[in-house]
């Protein structure tokens, strides 16, 4: 839940996601850069490091597996010969204790490739974690991706949209470039565009708009409008020494550190405030540590957002805390008595980001418009996934990523 995790692109595949509630801070990241999206170039000698911290005092045999992935993370045709080397259900052996710490925790680490396993072919990949000794349940998954760079891509975002200018939404406008790669035809192209990392509003396996040679466009398209948002929220808790940025109060009640957020109130209807965020994302740190995995303490935060009444839609807590999942996790509560959605968590020291969303039940998108409002001039970030797939094709090749 640091850095970039990369979620799943439909509904029905895999994502970044935690199955046990001892299971604290997955993260997926590129090594030495923190900030991008978990993806790596084919063969070019950087590694991918998956992080994740157990509640315990002892540490757990794991061991974990690979799969390839189609575009919308389901599991690809290739067998294990095709897409990878090395061997599956590898022990995870990178592990270390908490130190100084109230809760105890043991900190994993799997980078990826390694001297046992590498990966053959470029696309979305898996990670499932098990216990050695029960691996018919999965405690975690985490996806990354390798791609091959085939293509140019240029990216435009712009407030004046097809429905609105200058108000409520933005829109993405992109083209592809092909060169001179005669393999590769405008109709097996795959192209997805998510904002902020959200799984919940990306648009899937966009067509072509126009040709122009070499070039396929993406202009004017309905499906590239996004709500605006607003800028996330931000708090800063690296210390319990002191309150830091967006701390009421840190309290010590025994054994654990309480940390209660300034309370936080409904943004939409207002007038813009620009904010220097990560879109999302969370960092984690701790003023008094020189190793961030082993020595950040976890404290309990509560959360509270003030409403004179409870809204028809369920609320969630949008982050990468939670990976950016919508689900029982995330959800915020409305507490009658004191008029306010509260909940409380367990996380660890660093610098969080997070926004509150509305969403429907049994629907995939949720909307920033009740809560933290829309605002064409919110910075928000836009990746565009392109994924190649040739007639008679048994995998989604991913020759193209840029984030704007």
């Amino acid at each position: 839940m640091a850095g970039i995790s990369l979620p799943c692109l439909a509904s029905n595949g895999f994502k970044t996601a935690v199955f046990s509630p001892k299971i604290k801070t997955l993260t997926v990241n590129v090594v030495d850069n923190w900030g991008v999206p978990p993806v790596i170039e084919l063969e070019d000698g950087r590694e991918i490091e998956i992080q994740f911290d157990e509640l315990s005092s002892q540490p757990t045999r794991f061991v974990y597996t690979l799969t390839h992935c189609n575009a919308d993370w389901t599991p690809s045709q290739l067998q294990q010969s095709e897409f990878m080397s090395g061997f599956q259900y590898l022990p995870i052996q990178d592990y270390d204790y908490s130190k100084n710490t109230r809760v105890d925790y043991i900190n994993y680490k799997i980078f990826l490739p390694n001297q046992d396993l590498t990966m053959k072919v470029s696309g979305n990949y898996l990670v499932k974690v098990f216990r050695e000794d029960d691996q018919s349940k999965v405690i975690l998954t985490a996806c990354f991706a390798v791609k091959e760079s085939l293509v140019d891509i240029d990216m435009e975002i712009s407030s004046n949209t097809d429905i609105d200018f200058n108000k409520e939404h933005q829109q993405v406008s992109f083209s592809i470039n092909l060169g001179n790669n005669k393999t590769i035809q405008a109709q097996d192209i795959k192209a997805f565009v998510q904002q902020n990392s959200r799984t919940d509003n990306q648009t899937n396996l966009l067509k072509v708009q126009s040709i122009i040679g070499n070039r396929l466009d993406y202009n004017h398209n309905r499906n590239l409008i996004f709500e605006a948002g607003n800028e996330y929220r931000r708090f800063e808790m690296i210390t319990t020494a002191y309150n830091g940025m967006g701390i009421e109060s840190v309290d010590y009640f025994e054994p654990y550190h309480h940390v209660s957020l300034k309370q936080d109130l409904i943004r939409s209807k207002r007038v813009y405030s620009f904010d220097k965020d990560q879109n999302g994302r969370i960092f984690i740190r701790s003023a008094n540590a020189i190793d961030y995995s082993t020595e950040s303490e976890y404290c309990f935060v509560h959360f509270s957002l003030l409403a004179e009444k409870p809204f028809a839609e369920d609320v969630y807590i949008l982050s990468e805390m939670y990976n950016y999942n919508l689900d029982e996790n995330s959800r915020i509560d409305y507490n009658i008595e004191s008029k306010a959605y509260e909940k409380t968590e367990l996380l660890k020291q660093g610098v969080y980001n997070y926004m509150y969303v509305c969403k429907k039940p049994k629907t995939e998108k949720a909307y920033t418009a009740l809560i933290e409002g829309n605002y064409y001039q919110t910075e928000n970030e836009y990746t565009l996934w392109v994924y190649h797939r040739p007639f008679g094709g048994r995998y989604d090749k991913l020759i193209g990523v840029k984030t704007f």
